[in-house]
């Protein structure tokens, strides 16, 4: 250890080059990794906050929310205490002079439902033509009693309440009841257990008998996993991460191994004085657990303060039981790049590496 040190101490300019490299890998890696969080939390932070277990959906919807249709009725071959319809709509929430349009999703459920948000300024919706907002779109300009039009449809709607800020699709939603969303979406029945929904949502829900009347069953997990783009978009991300992880592995492994075959002689000279192989390894450790470290260390600090001053817009979130999973794989990485040169040192013969 102490060998390894004092080299890199003499070595300022070369250790640093390789603890630069490493410090913007690890800069990579965090940085995508905080983008993947962003994206993952921006498609499902609605869905987050149900804290619900079960989705069902149409069996013929191929596990995917919007294109399943069911009937309120269907809730019959549900049993469960808490157990919600879902309704969606994604489009363009406007005020009835367009001076403001946002993209949303419109989630509509029963005016009691458990999904159903908890207003923090304003009231819960309570007779027709009423939804609630997040309170992202109440800083784009939206406020309590204006009324709104979504989508392409004339009709408007009132904002009577506010709930903290929620997204879904990545897109900030808002909530309404199954009924004035449908008569948003010009739906011709708009009243009774016969109108049109996507799905239900359920805690700990079961179906009551074996006919399911042609509902699916999925666990909430599998509805995530099934969002539109979310899967390909999260595998992407991180097969990325996973690459810069063996691409560190692979730099830390050649410089190790080039200054090895550099420093042959001194590590002969080192043998004959009775410093054995796994000194000299240890040194080579030394230095690369130090040079990952620096990198590491540097690199997180860099993505914490650059996360402080990225825009709203932009999704990132940084998690650090992640972030700290992440930092243990690159320090791994450089050990093993380090062991790697273990044959080379362990096989150098004093004799013929002195000349």
């Amino acid at each position: 250890m102490y060998l390894g040190l004092k080299e890199m101490r003499h070595e300022k300019l070369r250790y640093s080059l390789l603890s630069g490299v490493l410090l913007l890998i690890s800069l990579v890696v965090f940085m995508l990794a905080g983008l993947a969080n962003g994206l993952s939390n921006g498609n499902r932070e609605a869905i987050d906050n149900w804290q619900a277990s079960d989705v069902y959906l149409n069996q013929n919807a191929n596990e995917t929310l919007s294109a399943s249709q069911v009937k309120l009725a269907d809730q019959k071959y549900i049993k469960g205490n808490q157990v919600a319809p879902l309704a969606t709509l994604s489009g363009t929430l406007r005020t009835t002079k367009n001076a403001h349009k946002t993209n949303v999703s419109a989630l509509a459920t029963s005016r009691k439902g458990f999904i159903m948000p908890k207003i923090t300024s304003g009231h819960r919706i309570n007779g027709k033509n009423q939804l609630i907002i997040s309170a992202s779109l109440k800083a784009d300009g939206y406020k309590l009693g204006q009324r709104v039009r979504l989508g392409t449809t004339k009709k408007t709607a009132k904002i009577v309440g506010i709930y903290a800020s929620s997204t879904y699709m990545i897109a900030p939603t808002v909530y309404t009841d199954v009924a004035t969303l449908n008569r948003l979406k010009d739906m011709p029945v708009t009243s009774g257990d016969q109108q049109t929904i996507n799905g239900f949502v359920a805690k700990n829900g079961a179906f009551k008998q074996s006919n399911h009347g042609g509902l699916q069953h999925l666990t909430m997990a599998t509805f995530i996993n099934k969002l539109p783009g979310y899967s390909a978009e999260q595998l992407t991300l991180n097969t990325m991460i996973y690459f810069l992880f063996a691409i560190a592995l692979a730099i830390i492994g050649i410089f190790m191994f080039v200054l090895t075959l550099q420093k042959q002689a001194l590590f002969g000279v080192l043998k004959v004085q009775g410093i054995g192989t796994k000194h000299i390894l240890a040194a080579l450790l030394t230095q690369s657990i130090a040079m990952a470290v620096i990198g590491i260390v540097i690199g997180l600090g860099i993505t914490v303060s650059l996360a402080q001053i990225m825009p709203a817009g932009l999704p990132f979130v940084i998690n650090w039981p992640q972030f700290g999973g992440y930092s243990l794989a690159l320090l791994a990485a450089a050990v093993i790049g380090a062991l790697l040169s273990w044959r080379t040192v362990a096989n150098i013969d004093p004799a013929i590496a002195i000349g």
